[in-house]
């Protein structure tokens, strides 16, 4: 890594010239979760603003891409397949020839050690390289920007990045967005109208429309089925006539459809991301434990209520109404189902009418 660091091209400290012509090109490299993808795009918005071409291209994997579809900040999509030598291999000879400008490692909550940006950097052969706490051997950024300090949310840690391309963090809008084309949305609303007959038929008048998914990004912050049911029953008192949709991971389709028939609501299957999008998009609220569908509540302003196990608060959804449940139990099923009963009938209350 330290002989890499020394061959790395430009100077050993930099500042970003000023972007005046189209052929200042920016490659951000982002390339872990969905919810990762998802805050990171208001740092590319505001980046790609800063640009005489106003578009940032990005690095990707195939799970993450679907975040970007449609974006217009975005240029073009580079994809990585990290379990793949091949991938690798195929990216970085992809890369000498793009001859990118800057190239922005978005990874800020990873030691770079421990990953593969450098490589990538130095098959990009970019002439700058902006990444966060870069000051100490190996030299691997030559335009270096404060580490995230892990207290505060993780978007205030990315702010950062953008500061060498002129950008002022407190001018800005830092919201996360994600575009739905129509379609998109018209599928979606057709769940919505058969989900309103299941409540209560063909009601007149808006009702309010409640989404909610069980997955989480891991097993152990996966709250039980039976939890899920019991608070929905007990939502279902002052809100006979809201419509539900239950989703969740295709593996887990047995629980969608046990969820749903409980509560009278819509169990729908949604094995590509954007279908859970446009749910999302199209929703009301959101009741989600911790996963990238919080994050997609961040990017439409969906009030939502969110179980995050206490430590992970810093990736919580940004600027979302509702409320954050931060558990502090050692495993989710041990969270109580009438704190979660106490802050649904609030999240009703406050939006729901």
């Amino acid at each position: 890594m330290r002989l890499l660091g020394r061959m790395l091209p430009g100077p050993r400290e930099a500042t970003l010239p000023r972007a005046t012509t189209p052929d200042y090109r920016v490659l951000f490299i982002r390339y872990e979760r969905i919810g990762d993808m998802i805050m990171a795009t208001s740092l590319i918005r505001n980046i790609a603003t800063a640009l005489p071409g106003g578009k940032v291209d990005v690095i990707a994997t195939p799970t993450t891409a679907p975040v970007l579809e449609g974006n217009p900040y975005v240029g073009r999509v580079l994809l990585l397949e990290r379990n793949s030598l091949r991938s690798y291999g195929d990216l970085m000879r992809q890369l000498r020839r793009e001859r990118y400008t800057v190239m922005v490692d978005g990874r800020i909550n990873n030691p770079r050690i421990f990953t593969s940006t450098p490589l990538l950097m130095f098959a990009g052969r970019a002439q700058f390289r902006v990444g966060a706490g870069g000051d100490r051997e190996p030299r691997i950024y030559n335009v270096n920007v404060p580490e995230w300090n892990r207290v505060d949310h993780y978007i205030e840690g990315s702010k950062h990045l953008a500061v060498p391309f002129g950008v002022d963090p407190q001018s800005v809008d830092w919201q996360p967005e994600i575009f739905l084309s129509a379609e998109e949305r018209a599928r979606a609303e057709e769940w919505w109208t058969e989900a309103r007959k299941l409540a209560a038929g063909a009601t007149v008048g808006v009702v309010k429309r409640l989404l909610v998914n069980l997955s989480a990004s891991e097993p152990k912050r996966r709250w039980p089925n039976g939890k899920f049911i019991v608070t929905l029953q007990a939502a279902r008192v002052h809100a006979p006539n809201m419509p539900i949709i239950v989703i969740g991971l295709p593996s887990e389709w047995e629980g969608v459809s046990e969820v749903a028939a409980e509560v009278n609501g819509l169990a729908v299957s949604t094995p590509k991301l954007r279908d859970a999008f446009a749910l999302v998009g199209t929703s009301d609220m959101v009741f989600t434990p911790d996963t990238s569908i919080s994050h997609a509540a961040s990017a439409f302003r969906k009030p939502s209520l969110v179980l995050l196990k206490r430590e992970h608060k810093p990736y919580g959804p940004w600027n979302t109404p509702g409320e954050i449940i931060a558990w502090k139990e050692e495993e989710i099923h041990q969270l109580p189902h009438e704190r979660v009963s106490e802050a649904l009938d609030k999240l009703l209350a406050d939006f729901g009418g």
